[in-house]
């Protein structure tokens, strides 16, 4: 699963050529939540998208169903993605890191996973409603240290997996299939503050002592 990140990044090392356009006044936070609008990357550069993939048959640019997540087994084939799939309209989503929880006694306890000095770049898919932007987070089976939070992980790219998918599209999917960007991720404790979706500062990430 990926339901919170934070997208407070800059051009680095390997991804300086693919986030070169990376805009420096766009909305950013350090608890991206669902529904919000924020920068990604697509074949043709940066643009703004909301985070939860509305299909093109929505009344309105909203839907009933939680869209900012589709399953790498099944999303070529389920209805809400299957036309982005279809026309090849992916993207990446580059982070600092994100959010999991674990129930530990009484306490929803948020853990914040990252790649220790680098960025993360997730994988997506991208739709049009009329003139605006939605998109989804692809995710896979959890492997690795994630694996000891959460069944379900991000889809997490390499630089040059990165550019195969955003060059190829879905036809490069066999790049989705490389866990091995995970094997470096780490994690730690975060305040339950960011529990909250309205709390959005640089404290969030804090590690909190265990």
């Amino acid at each position: 699963m990926c339901g919170r990140f934070h997208n407070h990044v800059q051009a680095m090392h390997d991804w300086a050529v693919l986030l070169q356009d990376w805009p420096l006044g766009a909305a950013r936070g350090y608890n991206v939540s669902p529904t919000q609008t924020v920068p990604i990357v697509v074949d043709s550069g940066t643009i703004t998208a909301r985070w939860g993939l509305v299909p093109p048959w929505e009344n309105a640019f909203s839907t009933k169903y939680p869209t900012h997540n589709a399953r790498l087994e099944t999303v070529a084939d389920k209805p809400s993605f299957r036309l982005a799939w279809q026309r090849n309209q992916t993207c990446l989503i580059p982070t600092g890191g994100f959010f999991e929880w674990r129930k530990e006694g009484s306490i929803k306890q948020p853990y914040f996973i990252h790649k220790p000095d680098d960025l993360m770049v997730l994988a997506g898919l991208w739709q049009t409603w009329n003139d605006k932007v939605s998109f989804t987070i692809l995710t896979t089976e959890s492997f690795g240290t994630i694996a000891n939070l959460h069944h379900r992980m991000p889809v997490m790219l390499t630089s040059s997996n990165a550019a195969s998918w955003l060059a190829s599209g879905t036809g490069a999917a066999n790049v989705l299939h490389d866990v091995s960007i995970a094997e470096s991720a780490a994690y730690y404790a975060v305040s339950t503050a960011v529990n909250t979706s309205a709390n959005s500062g640089m404290e969030l990430i804090k590690r909190q002592p265990q």
